[in-house]
């Protein structure tokens, strides 16, 4: 066999499960590794944390996914299943497509909105005038 066949490319911290398993590629590999970047992203972990890299690959096939939110609190549910949903070790399980994930995270978004709005509306609810425009 050549090099190139044995060769799995893609970055440890973020590569899908089937890839590691060298079964077909589809953009489900491609949102997993984006699902994993933006989990990186609002937590400051990577999904996968161990002391090698073969340890990190083997995780991304066999160990379950701890939940942004159990990483950080702060971060609404809908955030973290959203991008466990696009992390699920099988493709199938996946969004089944970007406008499915994109609609999911908006939907986080917006409920996360909604309630930083509600919360700041009750905070200002003793200040008047023009500053209670501006939250000062």
């Amino acid at each position: 066999a050549h090099e190139h066949e044995s060769t799995i490319w893609g970055t440890p911290y973020y590569i899908a499960p089937e890839k590691i398993r060298r079964e077909g590629e589809t953009f489900h590999s491609d949102m997993y590794s984006l699902a994993g970047t933006l989990y990186h992203a609002i937590t400051r972990h990577v999904p996968f944390e161990a002391p090698t890299i073969e340890e990190v690959v083997a995780a991304h096939v066999h160990t379950p996914l701890t939940p942004p939110n159990k990483v950080h609190p702060e971060i609404s549910e809908p955030t973290s299943d959203a991008l466990v949903r696009a992390m699920a070790k099988q493709p199938a399980d996946r969004f089944q497509s970007y406008g499915e994930f994109r609609m999911a995270l908006e939907a986080a978004r917006s409920q996360y909105l909604v309630g930083h709005f509600r919360s700041q509306q009750e905070g200002l609810a003793a200040k008047t005038g023009v500053k209670s425009w501006f939250g000062l």
